[in-house]
């Protein structure tokens, strides 16, 4: 069965995004025969079907389009041939949405083009966009990928700053109460996880890349590269940073929970042995038989009712001399 793209060769197939090219400054647009270009740029959304019959006219080996259409994968670089597959991950800005819920952008450089695959709209990439159609974008394709890794790793930024001001203010809050504090404590850590997760094959993709661009990238991009590897290695030592106050936090929130049952035990047992005497002394005088002391006389009543009374105010003074609180 022939696919759409076949019938329309020079035609912008429904999987693709976006497409410029980078043989001048500023790059320009591509609407038309994107089958053996130069220098380029392909965004394409990975879920749709006849993308895999499009790669594979391109002249991409079957194994490179299983790796960027697979469903779920993790942070990595690897060499194939004369180019590279780098595979990264952000942070999902999309409204509504959790940003620790890390979306996948991967990227394949192949044949002199740079190929990128996403299945949600992804924020850094629309930055970046929106920069080649101002004409202040990337001068280069591999300015274009250092640009793009420039716009994730603020991204993560941003969100490590939110992360930040909520914790804090879960360490500020006097008022909140334990069981509160602790369910936002909670989900904050789960979000950090979830971000370390990702990030620490990420550092390692980076530095890999790093260290053998010297094939793809000039001297200057290369320092650039580097930046941005340090500001992931930096994102992490953040993380990790975090992760240690949630710990500290937790402890000190369950030594408050501690403090408190230790404080009400204690006042209850208080109160327990100033009664204790008073309930044995009402037990007593309480046994219905002959021969009980006051039962013939009116005031008898009262005179118990004293007598509890100074026991209790001696107690309460011997318990605080000595100093039980």
């Amino acid at each position: 069965m022939t696919t759409t793209t076949e019938q329309n060769p020079s035609q912008r197939p429904s999987f693709m995004i976006d497409a410029w090219d980078f043989s001048q400054h500023p790059a320009e647009p591509v609407h038309q025969d994107f089958h053996g270009r130069q220098n380029s740029w392909f965004h394409f959304q990975r879920d749709i079907a006849d993308l895999e019959q499009w790669l594979i006219a391109s002249g991409i080996p079957e194994p490179l389009i299983d790796a960027v259409i697979a469903e779920d994968t993790r942070p990595r670089y690897e060499r194939v041939g004369e180019g590279y597959l780098l595979i990264l991950r952000t942070v999902n800005l999309a409204e509504g949405a959790e940003p620790e819920d890390m979306l996948s952008l991967r990227v394949l450089f192949y044949g002199g083009n740079i190929f990128s695959f996403r299945k949600r709209p992804i924020k850094s990439v629309g930055i970046v966009q929106k920069r080649l159609e101002e004409r202040q974008g990337p001068e280069s394709l591999h300015d274009f990928l250092v640009m793009l890794i420039e716009e994730m790793n603020n991204r993560i930024e941003e969100f490590i700053d939110v992360i930040e001001v909520e914790m804090e203010a879960l360490e500020d809050d006097d008022e909140g109460t334990t069981s509160s504090r602790q369910a936002q404590l909670t989900k904050l850590h789960r979000r950090m996880l979830r971000l370390t997760r990702f990030l620490r094959p990420q550092l390692t993709a980076l530095e890999r890349m790093a260290a053998d661009g010297s094939k793809w990238f000039d001297a200057e991009l290369i320092q650039w590269l580097q930046n941005e590897r340090d500001s992931t290695h930096r994102i992490l030592e953040s993380l990790d940073m975090l992760l240690e106050q949630v710990w500290m936090l937790r402890e000190h929130l369950q030594q408050q929970v501690a403090e408190k049952m230790n404080r009400n035990t204690y006042w209850l047992s208080m109160i327990a042995g100033i009664f204790l005497p008073i309930s044995f002394l009402t037990g007593l005088f309480g046994i219905n038989i002959g021969g009980m002391p006051g039962v013939e006389d009116g005031n008898a009543f009262w005179i118990f009712v004293y007598v509890l009374l100074g026991i209790g105010i001696i107690e309460f003074l011997l318990l605080r001399r000595l100093r039980f609180w």
